[in-house]
């Protein structure tokens, strides 16, 4: 006789004595391993890889019944929701106490289509963080993430990156797949990584299972022969010995294995041999494919006691069952059982079953239920699809419009009607900025009637596989034709959205303005469309005609940016970033911190991770850089987590900037080659400038003007010194400036310098650069006087918004007063050591080694300062402090940085250590401290 024992028990946890389980000795010490250190205080991330049903789910299912102390959360990958927005995180928090979890309303109410994985990913954070509030870690268990939604891997991703000080255990349980992009970036976002590689399971593993299955002793060398015929593999044993006599198997009388063999057929064999109400509770569980009250699974089998015909299923292993939950759930237990189990449905059978299950589910998943259940064409229900699909499109929801009119289109039996709905469905799907299942149905698309549609979704896939040529004369063709009609519609809403994309990555601003321009005519654009395509055309003026003309296309915002709504973000964003360009540090500081707080709320501007790194910016040049390196952190975290290369190219150069400006040359010099890579990968004019200025400030620091001209020599027009782009155009031409002046080519540092004063209007940081380079060039023609005369001048404003640069100025005026005699050694002294001060508070060390250096040449020695306890503090440890120390609540701080509020007390409490204090006031003070 064959015993099984194979089932769930009640509250969703295995029963080790009812789930026959052997082997995987190793592999459960390694995951015991990664709980012991999560119980220690570490976060730890386990990724368990094989082929299916080799035993995945059931390793995991074990291991997790062990974590008594944990508080786990659970989620299954599903591929008829691999399109449904935040599935799998919604999943995860469906295992969350209401009470606890109405204290994050994004993750309670389930976030739209729209919203950011990075801010989904921050309140997952401060989920994570109120779990450990009872002292016990917290267990994220996600089985089957090769179908796991693009979005929930993102955030997964963004989440396991900000894990700093938790006590977290994840475990993602997934198949070997050819495209292990998302899986590998996954295991890339944890600093301590295990990897499982699942095999089949050992010959002495065979046996002990064998032996546990059979009653009575096995025929010697059977249990070797069916490890070498099956490899290994459990469910593939249990299928097989489930079709040999037990009498056979114990006394050595089998010659040879049942044939053919497959495990498809051992499963219909199975089948085969249950009464006939289990096989149809069986099928009936099938079609639903779904964990589903075993009332909801007997009504649709029409079945009058479906716990009788559950028990020979359960018996043979093909069902999973947790009586002891509301509702008594069942499902199949493997997704090869429930495949083959569907498919040795009659299509009349299917259509059956399709249609009952439409009627007993929710409306979203009665969709397929009901295209499953066609018989054939039906213009009706592709109707009611085609006008679901449409609303599902206009509230974001773009992966969902995109199934539903996909399968609209399948079921038109009128050639326009589905070349159409076909078309839309892929130009929603393209809208997510993925080209997913789309690329595959390119044959499909280039077979439908020429039209704008069909044009714009060529061009939609060949930009996304970086075919900019092809897909620009695509968009090209389908925006113009689309304008042409009288009524333009939301296909030129469309091409103009993706072309203005190409143009902008090619640094065409003129074209890009025109476009973005007649766009806006086309009238009845959603606020969220008319708003990104103003900041497109905004853009597209600055990379033209520079940030003051482009900040005349903002005029529709509030002088205030907190009085902009949230539809108004992305334009809001531009004018932060146009100021910027402009030098008005506090302007553009207020409206990037507006967009950046709004973000973090859920509001959902396109621009997070540019933003994030153009406040790093800014804070960089008005001196704040350990708040800046905290931004850039941030920022490079959130562009990681929308896998798009060229979001992360802002963050990159940010993080260069501090890290140059303090010396640390491995870690500037890692960003300098990320930026390299994304620049000859995109080959676009943005990430060009990005990689090119990082280069040249991070030469800058080392005073290397050679350097810094090779820098910045893709940015010129390679016949003169005249810079190609305007983005950045005042940082960029001060640093052609010095670095022309410093290779001794002072005539052309003139010119660059007549038009770096010409574009000034006296607004903000770039007067005291200017004077700097001014004072410099003056020197290198051999007018020491005239120097001294720009340099006094510059010292005697009060502007002090620009640290750095106003302390390279300090340094050159008191230089050149020792080096002219020009005022007394004590005179000059001042500016050294002012200069040396500010360099100091910065920790900007190149630049304190070479202002010891001139006061040493001097015969002056540079004044000691009080030491600051600061740098005795980590990086995470001053992006507390710095958030702490403004006023935040831990709670605020948390939700600001991107981790848990545990995270945020566990590294305060080792500031207050290190820097002797015990209270935020005193943390202030020592922030404040030079």
């Amino acid at each position: 006789m064959l015993r099984h024992d194979w089932h769930w028990a009640g509250g969703g946890h295995v029963d080790p004595d009812a789930e026959l389980f052997v082997g995987r000795t190793r592999e459960s010490e390694r995951l015991r391993y990664c709980a012991g250190k999560v119980r220690e205080g570490d976060s730890w991330l386990a990724v368990i890889e094989g082929e299916a049903g080799i035993g995945k789910s059931a390793l995991v299912r074990r291991f997790a019944a062990s974590l008594d102390d944990f508080t786990v959360l659970r989620a299954i990958g599903d591929p008829s929701e691999a399109d449904l927005p935040y599935g799998v995180i919604g999943q995860l928090s469906r295992h969350v106490d209401r009470a606890v979890l109405q204290e994050f309303p994004l993750l309670a109410e389930g976030p739209s289509a729209e919203t950011n994985p990075h801010v989904v990913g921050g309140q997952l954070l401060l989920l994570l963080g109120a779990l450990q509030e009872s002292g016990n870690p917290v267990a994220v268990v996600v089985d089957d993430v090769q179908w796991a939604d693009r979005l929930s891997v993102q955030t997964l991703g963004f989440v396991l990156r900000r894990l700093w000080a938790d006590r977290i255990l994840t475990i993602l349980v997934t198949r070997p797949e050819k495209d292990g992009d998302p899986l590998e970036r996954l295991l890339r976002s944890s600093e301590r990584t295990v990897k499982i590689d699942l095999g089949g399971l050992g010959g002495a593993e065979i046996a002990q299972l064998v032996e546990a299955l059979i009653e009575g002793r096995l025929a010697p060398g059977l249990a070797d022969r069916l490890h070498a015929y099956t490899r290994g593999h459990p469910l593939y044993v249990r299928t097989v010995l489930s079709e040999i006599p037990a009498d056979v198997l114990r006394d050595g009388g089998l010659e040879r294995w049942p044939v053919p063999r497959s495990l498809q057929v051992g499963i219909r064999a199975q089948l085969d041999r249950l009464p006939q109400e289990s096989r149809e509770l069986l099928e009936a569980m099938a079609v639903l494919d779904a964990q589903v009250p075993l009332s909801a699974a007997g009504r649709l089998a029409d079945l009058q006691d479906p716990a009788r015909a559950l028990g020979p299923a359960l018996a043979a292993g093909l069902a999973l069952w947790w009586p002891k939950e509301p509702q008594s759930p069942v499902a199949v237990v493997h997704a090869l059982q429930r495949d083959t189990i569907y498919d040795s449905l009659t299509p009349e059978r299917r259509r059956s079953l399709h249609a009952g299950a439409a009627e007993l589910v929710g409306t979203a998943a009665g969709w397929a239920h009901r295209v499953a259940a066609a018989a054939t064409t039906d213009a009706r229900l592709a109707d009611e699809l085609d006008r679901s699909g449409t609303e599902e499109a206009a509230g974001g929801r773009n992966a969902v419009a995109a199934t539903r009119l996909l399968w609209a289109s399948s079921l038109s039996a009128d050639r326009a009607d589905r070349e159409r709905r076909l078309l839309t469905a892929c130009a929603q799907s393209l809208l997510t900025m993925q080209p997913g299942w789309a690329a595959n149905l390119r044959q499909q698309v280039e077979d439908c009637s020429p039209g704008p549609l069909r044009d714009c979704v060529l061009g939609a896939l060949d930009m996304m596989a970086g075919r900019f040529a092809t897909a620009e004369a695509h968009l090209t063709q389908a925006w113009q034709e689309a304008m042409s009609l009288q009524n333009p519609g939301w296909v030129a809403v469309l091409a103009g959205t993706f072309l203005t994309h190409i143009t902008l990555w090619r640094g065409r601003g003129a074209e890009t303005v025109e476009i973005a321009r007649r766009t806006l005519t086309v009238g009845d654009l959603d606020p969220a469309t008319t708003d990104f395509t103003r900041a497109a055309l905004a853009t597209g003026r600055l990379w033209h005609e520079g940030p003051r003309a482009a900040l005349l296309d903002l005029a529709h915002l509030p002088v205030q940016g907190t009085a902009a709504p949230n539809h108004h973000l992305d334009t809001l964003a531009t004018r932060g970033v146009l100021r910027l360009f402009l030098g008005e540090l506090s302007a553009a500081r207020a409206d990037l911190q507006v967009v950046v707080q709004r973000d973090q709320q859920g509001a959902g501007s396109k621009f997070g991770p540019l933003t994030l790194s153009l406040l790093s910016v800014v804070h960089y040049v008005a001196g704040d850089w350990d708040e800046s390196k905290s931004t850039a952190e941030r920022a490079l975290a959130v562009a990681s987590s929308q896998d798009q290369l060229a979001g992360e190219a802002p963050a990159g150069f940010a993080a260069v900037c501090v890290r140059a400006g303090r010396g640390e040359w491995d870690v500037a010099q890692r960003h300098l080659v990320d930026l390299a890579r994304i620049a000859q990968s995109l080959g676009s004019a943005a990430e060009i400038v990005y990689s090119s200025l990082a280069a040249a400030t991070v030469a800058q620091a080392r005073a290397d003007h050679t350097a810094m001209l090779r820098s910045l020599r893709p940015l010129l027009d390679g016949t003169s010194f005249r810079l190609l782009h305007k983005p950045f155009w005042l940082w960029q031409q001060s640093l052609l400036v010095e670095a022309l002046t410093g290779t001794g080519q002072v005539d052309a540092a003139a010119v660059a310098l007549r038009e770096l004063r010409a574009a000034y209007d006296d607004d903000g940081y770039p007067g005291v650069v200017i004077a700097g380079l001014g004072g410099r060039l003056a020197e290198a023609q051999g007018r020491p006087y005239d120097a001294l005369a720009i340099y006094e001048e510059a010292v005697a404003a009060d502007e002090d918004t620009a640290p750095l640069y106003r302390a390279v100025v300090e340094q050159a005026y008191g230089r050149l007063l020792l080096a002219t005699g020009s005022a007394s050694r004590r005179h000059a002294a001042v500016w050294l050591h002012q200069a040396h001060g500010r360099f100091s508070a910065l920790r900007a060390a190149p630049y304190v080694r070479r202002c010891e250096a001139d006061l040493s040449a001097s015969g002056l020695t540079a004044i000691e300062h009080d030491p600051s306890r600061l740098p005795a503090l980590t990086e995470r440890e001053l992006s507390v402090a710095h958030v702490i120390a403004s006023g935040r609540t831990n709670q605020e701080a948390a939700a600001e940085l991107y981790v848990s509020q545990k995270t945020v007390e566990y590294h305060l409490s080792h500031i207050y250590a290190k820097l002797g204090i015990s209270s935020r006031r005193q943390l202030a003070e020592a922030l404040r401290s030079p």
